[in-house]
């Protein structure tokens, strides 16, 4: 087993000197290169095999792997999860990669298949069975490609295709999308269900009947796991930590999914630095599993929990319990996006914004601790937490110790206000698909929000100048530019596509992000925005759309769109207000008591010309008091209950704004509010 050898971790990080520059690394047109000061340099020498390894070697008969099991007769999921050890998931991890060897064996994975080194995909929601086949893949030396399950057929098929999948692991849901279509798959042999067919009607001997005319070999997964038992192999695992494990595709707000090759040494990077994010015993770690598994975001945090022998939970598979989840679970990480940590403020803030003593008491315990917060960095207040917050750490289980944010720009006051309501640190980070969920992360209780912190460690990082946008590497304050990151978590390029590899690694090793930051004096970096994001008005002033969206979101929007027309001299918005904060604020807009759960009203207040005025109003003083300038304000609103969703096509599966498809669903309303604000 090969064990990385860990730099000492700084007792205390110095946040006056969060980066260092290498000497010498000047180059015109460019910052000099930037490294983390406390650990600049880490490079892992472990495969995935090898993570699991430690964790089995110091957990054995500690729970690995968990969720809420089913109860028949509550036809509910029981109040407690289930727990398998780091022992019974490595027979598991046997079981399975032993089944497949024996498929391969006897032909039904198709002809001439070696024993290592092919694909299989998997097509669900996040559950135990998905860390199970990854290393059960991994043991045996192949690859395996997640698949998001909010996928349409199109989609799911043209990855599957693509990465050359010869099984796919799903569940009955998605069986007809495969089998019907098979032939757009033709490495395809193997489908194994992860759940049972109805047995209703003869359902499950049509499917085998069905799979077996389309050439398809239907196996359950515990026939899979009988088959490998019956059969077991001997462990083949990957001893060059270059090797690519997996392909995630880009969830891609435009065009077709790239695949990103992700490499063992990319993930083994990841799981190694997160070690210096535990203060305690790592085994005790416990995190909640509800982000898509086909996201590198997920696909580390859960590498790094089981490399330290800690546990992960989870979800019940729908979002709307995600909180429930958390309270029986009680994970120390929550990790999640900025969707999701908006929706926890929004619930505190309405409470906090209640009438009577219970919203007096709230605001005055968070006033009293914001305060500590800034002047102190503390999160901790002796009587508060006893008496306010405990009630709000339980929302989570009441053992959260940390929260991390990535995958888009979080506001500053979200921050904050997490922080001192739940008594714990709450950092952001900043990376993508290519560099393997490992670019920018804050350090510990910095308390200057709004950046996304100095170079994640092991990672170079440098500006590059975009002279064309009005951005250099010489300007003043701080200098600014396209982020291009370097190292063992960047990754060795995409499948098949050789051009859009060079497009986007230059002949150095850079990564180039497509993303704009500002570096200041003591290596914290922030980002201003896409460059392709970067909107043109007809005056020929540019707009950072993401970062003034960041800065002017209203505190009762759940999401806010922006939107520029190079033929026009403003902007204007489309607003999705979060019903637990919309009713009090329609309450006291129109002097009637409206509930969060009465949506026919909280419809109708979309419309109300007063709503409306005031919502335009405060926008406006939020985007005078953050400074921005009179074209980067909207000058008209437009609200509406119907949240910008993966299923109406308005948002990629990692949650992230499909820009130009937005533009063209929302285009009726889009032209009304040019039309209404044209003489504003």
């Amino acid at each position: 087993m090969t064990v990385s050898t860990l730099p000492e971790c700084p007792k205390q990080w110095d946040l006056n000197k969060q980066a260092t520059t290498v000497p010498g690394s000047e180059q015109p047109g460019y910052t000099p290169i930037y490294r983390n000061a406390g650990v600049p340099e880490l490079d892992a020498q472990e495969t995935i095999y090898d993570l699991f390894a430690s964790g089995l070697r110091v957990s054995a008969d500690r729970p690995c792997l968990g969720q809420r099991p089913w109860d028949e007769k509550a036809s509910d999921f029981a109040r407690r999860f289930e727990w398998l050890t780091y022992a019974q998931v490595d027979e598991l991890r046997t079981a399975v990669g032993s089944g497949l060897t024996r498929l391969q064996q006897e032909g039904k994975l198709g002809q001439g298949v070696a024993d290592t080194n092919w694909m299989m995909g998997i097509w669900c929601q996040n559950r135990p069975e998905s860390q199970i086949i990854d290393l059960g893949a991994v043991s045996y030396s192949r690859m395996i490609v997640s698949l998001y399950d909010s996928y349409d057929q199109a989609t799911a098929l043209f990855v599957l295709a693509h990465s050359e999948s010869r099984v796919c692991f799903t569940t009955a849901s998605h069986l007809a999308a495969l089998l019907s279509r098979s032939e757009e798959v033709p490495l395809l042999k193997c489908i194994v269900l992860l759940d049972s067919i109805p047995r209703r009607s003869g359902e499950e001997t049509l499917a085998r009947q069905w799979a077996e005319t389309r050439g398809i070999h239907l196996v359950s997964y515990a026939g899979l796991l009988e088959l490998g038992r019956k059969h077991p192999f001997k462990h083949n695992p990957p001893t060059n930590n270059r090797d690519v494990t997996t392909y995630c595709y880009t969830s891609g707000t435009t065009g077709t999914p790239k695949a990103a090759m992700v490499t063992h040494r990319q993930i083994a990077t990841a799981a190694i630095v997160f070690a210096y994010f535990v203060t305690g015993d790592p085994r005790d770690e416990r995190t909640l599993s509800y982000l898509p598994l086909s996201h590198m975001y997920e696909r580390t945090v859960e590498a790094a929990y089981l490399r330290m022998g800690a546990s992960i939970g989870y979800f019940s598979g729908d979002v709307l319990r995600l909180i429930e989840d958390a309270q029986i679970l009680g994970p120390t990480l929550f990790a999640g996006v900025p969707r999701v940590f908006n929706r926890i403020a929004g619930m505190i803030q309405a409470q906090a914004d209640g009438p009577g003593l219970k919203g007096k008491l709230l605001r005055t315990a968070i006033a009293a601790k914001v305060a500590n917060h800034d002047q102190t960095g503390t999160v901790h207040h002796a009587f508060y937490d006893r008496v306010v917050f405990a009630k709000v750490r339980a929302v989570l289980g009441g053992r959260v110790t940390l929260m991390l944010s990535g995958s888009a720009p979080i506001r500053a006051e979200t921050i904050k206000l997490l922080r001192v309501c739940f008594s714990c640190d709450i950092r952001e980070g900043y990376a993508q698909t290519e560099n393997a969920s490992q670019c920018l992360i804050m350090l510990p209780h910095d308390t200057v929000l709004g950046t996304c912190g100095p170079p994640f460690i092991g990672v170079e990082v440098r500006l590059k100048d975009c002279p064309e946008l009005g951005y250099t590497s010489q300007d003043k304050p701080h200098p600014r530019g396209e982020i291009l990151s370097r190292g063992p978590a960047v990754f060795p390029g995409y499948a098949k596509d050789p051009a859009k590899t060079r497009e986007t690694i230059d002949d150095d090793g850079w990564l180039h992000s497509g993303d704009v930051g500002s570096v200041d004096d003591t290596g914290r970096f922030r980002i201003i925005d896409r460059v392709k994001n970067l909107v043109k008005l007809s005056q020929g002033e540019y707009v950072a759309i993401e970062n003034v969206e960041q800065k002017l979101a209203h505190k009762i929007m759940a999401q806010f769109w922006l939107y520029g027309d190079a033929r026009e001299a403003h902007l204007v918005a489309v607003g999705v207000p979060d019903p637990d904060a919309f009713a009090p604020y329609v309450s006291s807009v129109l002097g009637k008591q409206v509930s969060p759960t009465d949506l026919a009203a909280l419809d109708s207040a979309c419309c109300d010309p007063k709503i409306v005025s005031a919502v335009v109003k405060d926008i406006h003083n939020t985007g005078r008091a953050a400074s921005l300038r009179g074209f980067e304000i909207p000058k008209a609103v437009k609200l509406r209950m119907e949240p910008f969703s993966i299923e109406n096509g308005l948002l990629t599966p990692t949650f992230k704004v499909k820009r130009a498809e937005a533009a063209k669903i929302l285009a009726d309303d889009i032209a009304e509010l040019y039309r209404a604000s044209s003489n504003l």
